[in-house]
């Protein structure tokens, strides 16, 4: 086995058992790895773990042209967590991207869909077939607990608690939650397991809560967007809302309703309060709101 080989697998033992990244997430990072590896050995880098911060730089100069700024800052982070690696694994003492700063991203705001659009949106369903008691059951939820789609497809009995009316969600990084589920969500997913989904599966055969339309297993992310596109045109939307965009709906319209940051980072299940900040932004027409009613001179 070569060094290079050696490295990458002993890279992706650290990301999966040390960091707890999700499969995706490591490819990705060994995605980056792999073109960083190509680039040492076209330069006649000897050892790849003893790389510098001139080859990073260097790297990054040979790339300029195929590397948005949002990609460099990804392959950036890749890097910092395979010099982290190096310095655990005793391959070096020292940081290589110490001196380097990441790009100064553009920063984008979330499209939010408004409380009006998101009702027309789940009252459009017709409950009266088995999908659509699946579909009102998965929009109910997802807007309930602002999921990521991810989180609502992968979403098992055992982490499903109706009586107390909770989710335990596994997200990014391995990382546990509990989300309360909302009442609406509660009766609807009850009614989704005891009539449509009971038809379908009575012997619980899949331990998922979402039933693809075919067979007898999980609904997939491609299903779940195809369901968002369908709902999306019967309302007659110009153009359809991305899955996450629930998710968007969810955090902006709880802090219109006075719901405080530390919070809502909590039920999304954010690392950093910095992330969600943004959609401080997106929920300024309820301060404005508040301003105009209390203020004497507003």
């Amino acid at each position: 086995m070569s060094e290079d080989e050696r490295l990458r697998r002993d890279f992706n033992d650290y990301l999966l058992l040390e960091r707890g990244l999700l499969p995706k997430s490591i490819d990705a990072y060994l995605r980056d790895l792999h073109q960083f590896l190509c680039y040492l050995d076209s330069v006649g880098v000897k050892n790849p773990a003893f790389f510098s911060s001139n080859d990073i730089e260097g790297f990054l100069a040979s790339a300029k042209e195929r590397l948005s700024p949002r990609s460099t800052a990804r392959f950036l982070c890749s890097m910092r967590a395979f010099s982290a690696f190096l310095k655990l694994e005793n391959y070096r003492e020292d940081d290589p991207l110490a001196l380097i700063d990441n790009p100064k991203l553009p920063q984008s705001l979330p499209k939010i869909m408004s409380e009006k659009t998101v009702d027309a949106f789940i009252n459009a369903i017709d409950t009266d077939t088995d999908v659509g008691l699946r579909d009102r059951a998965m929009f109910e939820t997802v807007y309930s607990c602002g999921l990521r789609v991810s989180e609502l497809v992968n979403l098992t009995f055992g982490a499903l608690n109706l009586v107390d009316g909770y989710l335990i969600i596994r997200g990014k990084g391995d990382k546990e939650r509990l989300v309360p589920l909302g009442d609406n969500a509660v009766w609807w997913i009850n009614r989704y397991l005891t009539e449509g989904r009971e038809r379908k599966d009575p012997k619980k055969q899949c331990p998922y809560v979402f039933l693809s339309g075919k067979g007898i297993g999980p609904l997939t992310r491609e299903g779940f967007w195809y369901r968002v596109k369908y709902y999306a045109l019967k309302i007659g939307m110009a153009k359809a809302p991305s899955p996450h965009t629930f998710r968007h709906a969810f955090a902006t319209h709880l802090l219109n309703h006075d719901a405080d940051l530390r919070s809502v980072q909590l039920l999304l299940g954010h690392s950093s309060l910095t992330t969600t900040q943004i959609y401080t932004h997106v929920a300024t027409a309820r301060m404005h709101e508040i301003y105009k009613k209390a203020h004497r001179r507003a």
